[in-house]
């Protein structure tokens, strides 16, 4: 089985800037977004804060992407709660996490939302080259 590798630094980054968000630090929050990123960013939260305020964070996922990091964010109150998916990367300098992409998954909607199944026809070749050679499919 291959070993997690999870750098303590990222995870940091994820906490601190989960809280800069629950604590409404938006300036300190933003200093963790690739410039060229930040406008994305700013829907993305906004949409998710229209759900707030929350006082609580779950990070439930963490998978790595090549040298990029994809997270799940888990912001949460009483009554509600918001689910963000960012991918983090290294800065130019490699010296900091930084958010290179964010979007928010509203209620019902699932990063496998919309994928739809393959079409017919596709599955159709597939099926016909497994009948003309059965021994390929043991």
């Amino acid at each position: 089985m291959k070993t997690k590798i999870r750098p303590p630094e990222l995870l940091e980054a994820i906490a601190a800037h989960a809280r800069a968000v629950l604590a409404g630090d938006i300036e300190t929050a933003e200093r963790y977004v690739v410039p060229g990123a930040l406008g994305t960013y700013r829907t993305a939260f906004a949409e998710a804060a229209r759900l707030g305020p929350f006082d609580a964070y779950a990070a439930p996922g963490l998978a790595r992407l090549g040298n990029q990091y994809i997270s799940k964010i888990r912001f949460e109150s009483a009554c509600s709660s918001a689910l963000m998916q960012v991918r983090w990367t290294r800065d130019k300098d490699d010296a900091r996490w930084l958010i290179a992409e964010a979007e928010y998954f509203p209620p019902g909607r699932t990063p496998w939302t919309g994928v739809g199944r393959p079409r017919p026809a596709a599955w159709s070749s597939v099926n016909a080259s497994a009948n003309e050679n059965p021994q390929a499919n043991r």
